[in-house]
Order: structure tokens, then C-alpha cells, then sequence
């Protein structure tokens, strides 16, 4: 596996930032699935993480071998994936900037149906309100046990039950419209991405997924919404995100087989 780390001057952010890259390149160790162009995926890291948290935790290397991905994954901090009151442009920096930069410099495509975006927890927010912001640029996303109702989540944090997380963060961030308003918007447009939603069973974020994926239901989004045993945590990502590629190359999921 080709593996970028590096640094990338961001102007949005005002400052330098670090990515991955990961390329499948060809080797002895994993049967790739396909012999096309790869497609490629923007991996986003949760709260607690930055760009090395995929690599360290998951099997994300073997996965994009064998489904045939670049995986880039950028830093974002502890930001949400939003801009900040300060002007400091995070969701600009993943939906607008991010793509132009590894489009040009590394020559990865930067064509629609090539594009796809997930993430866990903030990660699993950031790759919905990107994909929904840019239908034009993303052709599926994925979320995974992701912080589907930023204003519970926030009520979650007020109220001390979740104490990883101060208020006074969120309150620098420029939220914006939420999940759902972005989502009706996309209906009436008719332009919605293909979307996968997990979460785990043992999960704290599992009731607003579910809600979540009732109101895309009735609201008459088509997506795919999937559970299973696991917490809040890396063992359940792992295979969650087998699943999402699974999803985005188009196979059955219930018949497919975990590697």
C-alpha cells in the first residue's frame, strides 16, 4: 500500500494541515476485487482523533485494496467539520477545498460518481452535512454510529451527560442548517447521494440514528439503515466500514462476507 503523510497549506484554515493518503497500489497480500480506476473516499475522523486514527485502529489499508480506494483522510481537530465564528473554514476546507487540492496534486479523480465520503461519530456528522451540501460532488456517503442530531447531541453535553466535550466548543462553531432541513432540501431537488447509515447496538448515539433513519423514511429519502452488536468504538467501526464499501461498490450487503 502507498501511504502519503504529509502536510498541505490550507487557506481556509489558515494554516498547514496534515493528511493521509492511502493508494492501492498492487501486492501480494490482497486479491483486489476489481481492476478499475479506483475510486476514492474521504475518511473522516471523530472527535477524539485526527487523520491517523483510521490507520492506527482499523484494517483500512487491506479494505482499500480489496474494493479498490483512495483513502483520504484529513485532520479537522475537534471542529465538527463547520466553520467557526472566527472564520476559521473547516467544512469548507473538506467539502470544497480538500478535493481541489489532492485532485490537482495527486492527480485522483475528482468526477462524481468516483467521489464518496463517511466517517464515525463527528466524522459520521461531517460526512453527511458534506454530502448533502455537495450532492454534486459526492455520489454515496456513509455514517457510522455519527452524531445524526447536532441539537441533542448539544443538549447531551449541556446537561453533563456526555463529558468529553465542553459547550464552549460548540459555541465557536457555525452549525448551520441541520441534518433533516438538508435532507428535505436534497428531496425536493431530487439530488440526494446514496446513503448508508450504522450504528451499534450498544450504542448511546443509537436511538437518534434510529429516529434519524425513520425521518428519511417518511420523508421518503431512499437509503440503507443497518445495525449491529457494538459500542461506541473501534471494533465495531471496523466492520462497519467493510459494510460501507460494500454499499458504495454496490454488492448485496446481507449476502457479502466480512473479510
Amino acid at each position: 500500500m502507498a501511504h502519503f503523510k504529509g502536510n498541505i497549506y490550507s487557506a481556509c484554515l489558515k494554516r498547514n494541515v496534515s493528511i493521509n493518503i492511502l493508494f492501492p497500489d498492487r501486492s501480494n497480500d490482497v486479491d483486489p476485487l476489481y481492476e478499475d480506476e479506483p475510486k476514492v473516499l474521504y475518511l473522516l475522523h471523530g472527535l477524539g482523533g485526527n487523520e491517523d486514527e483510521w490507520t492506527r485502529f482499523s484494517k483500512i489499508e487491506y479494505y482499500a485494496k480489496k474494493y479498490g480506494f483512495v483513502i483520504v483522510m484529513p485532520g479537522v481537530g475537534r471542529s465538527f467539520y463547520c466553520n467557526t465564528k472566527q472564520g476559521i473554514r473547516y467544512f469548507d476546507f473538506v467539502a470544497d477545498e480538500l478535493p481541489a487540492i489532492v485532485g490537482k496534486w495527486f492527480k485522483i479523480s475528482t468526477d462524481k460518481k468516483d467521489t464518496f465520503i463517511a466517517g464515525e461519530s463527528m466524522g459520521g456528522y461531517g460526512a453527511l452535512k458534506t454530502a448533502f451540501s455537495r450532492p454534486e460532488r459526492f455520489v454515496a456517503a456513509a455514517s457510522l454510529s455519527g452524531v445524526v442530531d447536532y441539537e441533542d447531541f448539544r443538549r447531551q453535553i449541556k446537561d453533563g451527560s456526555f463529558e468529553e466535550m465542553d459547550i464552549s466548543e460548540l459555541d465557536l462553531l457555525q452549525e448551520g442548517a441541520g441534518l433533516k432541513d438538508l435532507a428535505e432540501e436534497l428531496i425536493r431537488k431530487k439530488e440526494g447521494p446514496r446513503l448508508i447509515l450504522q450504528c451499534g447496538t450498544e450504542d448511546f448515539l443509537l436511538d437518534n440514528n434510529r429516529r434519524f433513519s425513520k425521518e428519511l423514511k417518511e420523508m421518503g429519502y431512499d437509503h440503507l439503515y443497518k445495525e449491529g452488536p457494538g459500542d461506541h468504538e473501534w471494533p465495531y467501526w471496523d466492520r462497519a466500514i467493510q459494510y460501507a464499501f460494500m454499499f458504495f461498490r454496490g454488492l448485496d450487503i446481507e449476502e457479502g462476507r466480512l473479510y
